[in-house]
C-alpha cells in the first residue's frame, strides 16, 4: 500500500508539472517557426522573431530591468529598516501599523493604480509612477520576509547586547543585524525583482507610449502584432525570470539565520 501511494503521488506531480509545462513548452517551439499554424515547422523555421523583439522591445526590455532594479534597492533599504524597527516592540499601533504596511497585497491592482494617477498625475508621463506604483506593492513582500525572520530567532537580544557594547542604531543595523539575516533580505529582494519584472495589472494604468515594461509590451505583442512575435517575447521574458526563480529557490533552502554574515 505504501508503494502505491508513492506511486499515485509521483504520477499526480508528473501530470500536474506537464499540464503547466505544455503550453510553454509550445510558446518555446512556437517562437522559431515561421508561421504558426496547424503545422508548426510547415514553413521552416527562423530566429527572425527574436530580432524583432529586441528591434521593437529592447527599449522596453532595458526600462523594465531599470525599474526592478530600483524598486528592489528601494525596498531593500526601506523594507529591511522598517522591519527592524518594528521587530523591537510589541505595540498595538505598531500592530495595526504592521498590517496597514502590508494592505498593497489586498488592494488591486486598478485600485492602486488609479489612487496614484489621481494624486501624482505630474509624475506619470516620466515614468516615476511605474516606480511608485511597484515599491508599493511589492514592499510588503521584502518587509514580512524580514521581519519574521527577526522575530524567529532572538535578534533583540543581539541587538541590546550590541548596544551595550556601545555601538549606534546605524552601526547595530548595518553591521550586526543586516548581516545576520542576509539570506532573508535576499529571498526577499529576489521575489520583489520578480513579482516587478512580471507585474501587469497596475502598470497597465501606469505606462505611457514611451514608458512601457515587459509585461505590457508582452500584452501588445499578442494583441496587435503576430503570435509567433509574442512568443518571442517570451521567451525572452523567461530566460530573464527562470534563473532567478532557481536562485531563490536555493536561498530558500539556505539558513535564514547566521552568526557573523557567514
Amino acid at each position: 500500500m505504501q508503494k502505491l501511494g508513492k506511486g499515485i503521488m509521483y504520477a499526480l506531480i508528473v501530470i500536474v508539472s506537464l499540464f503547466m509545462m505544455i503550453p510553454l513548452l509550445f510558446t518555446v517551439i512556437g517562437s522559431f517557426a515561421n508561421y504558426w499554424g496547424s503545422s508548426l515547422f510547415a514553413s521552416g523555421w527562423t530566429l527572425k522573431w527574436y530580432r524583432e523583439v529586441f528591434h521593437y522591445y529592447g527599449a522596453t526590455i532595458l526600462f523594465t530591468l531599470v525599474i526592478a532594479i530600483s524598486t528592489v534597492i528601494i525596498n531593500v533599504l526601506l523594507g529591511t529598516m522598517t522591519a527592524y524597527q518594528f521587530s523591537k516592540t510589541n505595540s498595538r499601533w505598531m500592530m495595526i501599523m504592521e498590517e496597514i504596511l502590508t494592505l498593497p497585497i489586498a488592494v488591486p491592482g486598478v485600485a492602486i493604480a488609479l489612487a496614484l494617477i489621481q494624486t501624482y498625475a505630474p509624475l506619470r508621463e516620466a515614468g516615476w509612477l511605474i516606480l511608485l506604483g511597484h515599491v508599493i506593492v511589492t514592499f510588503p513582500l521584502i518587509f514580512r520576509t524580514v521581519l519574521g525572520t527577526l522575530r524567529t530567532k532572538n535578534f533583540k537580544a543581539l541587538d541590546e547586547s550590541a548596544a551595550t557594547l556601545g555601538a549606534d542604531p546605524f552601526y547595530r543595523f548595518f553591521y550586526v543585524i543586516l548581516p545576520s539575516i542576509k539570506s532573508a533580505v535576499l529571498s526577499g529582494a529576489m521575489l520583489v525583482f520578480l513579482l516587478s519584472l512580471g507585474e501587469f495589472n497596475m502598470t497597465f494604468f501606469l505606462y505611457t507610449p514611451l514608458k512601457v515594461t515587459l509585461p505590457v509590451g508582452l500584452y501588445e505583442a499578442y494583441s496587435s502584432l503576430r503570435i509567433e512575435i509574442g512568443s518571442a517575447y517570451t521567451v525572452v521574458f523567461l530566460v530573464i525570470a527562470v534563473p532567478l526563480m532557481f536562485i531563490l529557490h536555493k536561498l530558500n533552502q539556505s539558513s535564514t539565520y547566521t552568526r557573523g554574515g557567514v
